[in-house]
């Protein structure tokens, strides 16, 4: 292994080089004395924890803050990377994993948004529209130059915004979190147009948590820990384990603790509304206690609106739902809740937290009940349950009055979960909760997980991670069009089948929900 700030002679292939860059927000350092090299022709990924500074470095370089001291070479000659026109000026473009597109106007007003093409010193809007539509084309997606942005899904966002940043010439894209809403489907389309870009002798940063992904696509590893450079390595000089050891610090044992079902447990939620593909309605789909159910999500499951029917967020289409005995099937979300069903969402910025509120304040928001007497909010009492919750979900920092907008991931994951552990909820309907969450914090959520169904409580667990649910559910149902086409009921189920059943198609003995063993 290299030392840790090794830096290869000078190079043609060279695109950028950063030396010494350092940052601070206050008495924050963010990053220190972080040296790196991107060159052309290669997809370099920058990983790490959240809190590593990999967010930090990619706002240098493209531009968007300026480094406390160091300095960053263009072609071997330092530049100033003053805003980010600068750094689009230099080649430079960026993708960040929040949007940054205006609903209100159309996809191709969006491309060219702040670089409109002209005629005669009019908007040629005829010619941004051709244009728009090429581009997209290569993206699967026909026909929706003209849409507006309001109208599109998550993923042809994400789309679309790749496809503004690849407009002009981009000698550097960065991509942040570019996959955290893409399906198989798409992601494989995108990896496709990185690996071209790559070919035509652009330089590739990535930014990502799935580190599959990361070791599929790239040929060099930055790693990132605490805002100090680990190492740089050739894609060929590292494995999985090895990357995850540098990532923590450590090794991490295998982060699926599964809990045996105990024997003969009593289901908790039963319901008759995921029908088979034959339109026959499922007399036994339910969750017992202690139980963790795994649901595959991909274009076309259509599972978010299952799951807003499973938790109250809409009204539900079937014919019964009951939790512990409780008729739920025209109930209200606060029936939902009263009766110990939660949603733990994939997004917990936009729908489990207030991003401006306290820690102690998210984790309390439906929990005030308990700590009222005669009126008089029992403030020591509440205080110390939410201390206990800190520690035993490890949350960082362990600071009540933290704002949970400043947490990473991983850690606004945990605030959620202990919301409704405090809640006393018996029912975790789970979208993605490991989704764009470092290795680290997954290993801290699926022990998490361990615990609560260990404490007799059930799992909804919905995930795009195939490898996950194999490892942590008891039983699998594939889902498409609120159908469920296929169920797995043993453990650990066949990754072939499932996937198979995934896209349609069957698997000996297994893909047909009907022919699957009770």
């Amino acid at each position: 292994m290299t030392s840790p700030q090794n830096m290869t002679s000078p190079d043609q292939d060279v695109f950028l080089s950063a030396h010494g860059l350092s940052r601070s927000y206050g008495p924050i350092r963010a990053l220190s004395d972080v040296s790196v090299e991107i060159r052309r022709g290669e997809v370099h990924a920058i990983v790490g924890e959240n809190g590593a500074g990999k967010s930090t470095l990619m706002r240098l370089l493209a531009g968007e803050e300026r480094p406390d001291s160091g300095r960053i070479l263009i072609d071997g000659k330092p530049v100033e990377l003053g805003s980010p026109h600068q750094a689009k000026t230099q080649g430079i473009a960026i993708v960040h994993q929040q949007f940054q597109l205006v609903d209100t106007l159309t996809v191709a007003e969006n491309i060219f948004l702040g670089r409109p093409r002209l005629r005669f010193g009019l908007v040629d809007r005829r010619s941004m529209q051709r244009a728009a539509a090429e581009r997209l084309r290569s993206f699967g997606m026909q026909g929706k130059a003209g849409a507006w942005v309001r109208d599109l899904t998550v993923a042809e966002r994400q789309l679309v915004e790749i496809a503004r940043a690849l407009d002009g010439d981009a000698k550097l894209l960065i991509l942040d979190e570019p996959t955290a809403s893409l399906g198989a489907e798409e992601r494989d389309e995108l990896f496709r147009h990185v690996r071209r870009m790559k070919a035509q002798g652009a330089a590739i940063v990535l930014i990502a948590h799935n580190l599959d992904e990361v070791l599929a696509i790239s040929d060099r590893v930055t790693v990132l820990r605490n805002g100090r450079k680990i190492d740089s390595l050739p894609r060929a000089a590292v494995d999985y384990a090895g990357v995850v050891a540098m990532i923590v610090g450590r090794e991490l044992a295998h982060g699926y603790q599964k809990a045996d079902v105990a024997p003969g447990a009593p289901a908790l939620m039963a319901q008759k509304m995921i029908r088979s593909a034959d339109g026959a309605a499922l007399e036994d789909v339910s969750l017992r206690r202690g139980e963790i159910v795994g649901i595959p999500t991909y274009v076309g499951s259509m599972v978010d609106r299952t799951l807003a029917e499973l938790t109250g967020l809409r009204r539900f289409s079937g014919t019964a739902l009951s939790v512990d005995g409780r008729d739920l099937s025209r109930a209200s979300i606060r029936a939902f809740i009263d009766a110990g069903v939660c949603l733990i969402p994939g997004d917990a910025m936009a729908e489990g937290l207030i991003p401006n509120f306290s820690i102690a304040d998210n984790i309390l928001l439906p929990n005030l009940k308990r700590f009222r007497s005669a009126g008089v909010v029992r403030r020591r009492a509440l205080r110390a349950a939410v201390m206990d919750l800190i520690k035993e979900l490890d949350i960082r920092p362990a600071d009540p009055d933290v704002p949970v907008r400043s947490l990473s991931g991983g850690n606004r994951q945990k605030v959620v979960i202990a919301k409704w552990l405090a809640r006393g909820a018996t029912v975790y309907v789970m979208n993605d909760p490991t989704k764009a969450v470092d290795v680290g914090a997954k290993a801290e959520i699926y022990r998490l997980l361990g615990n609560v169904v260990r404490d007799n409580r059930a799992i909804l667990l919905v995930s795009s991670d195939t490898d996950e649910l194999i490892g942590l559910s008891d039983r699998i149902i594939v889902l498409r069009d609120q159908q469920a086409v296929a169920e797995f009921p043993e453990h650990p189920a066949d990754k072939q089948s499932v996937l198979a059943a995934i896209v349609g198609r069957s698997a000996e003995g297994r893909s047909a929900l009907q022919e699957a063993p009770r």
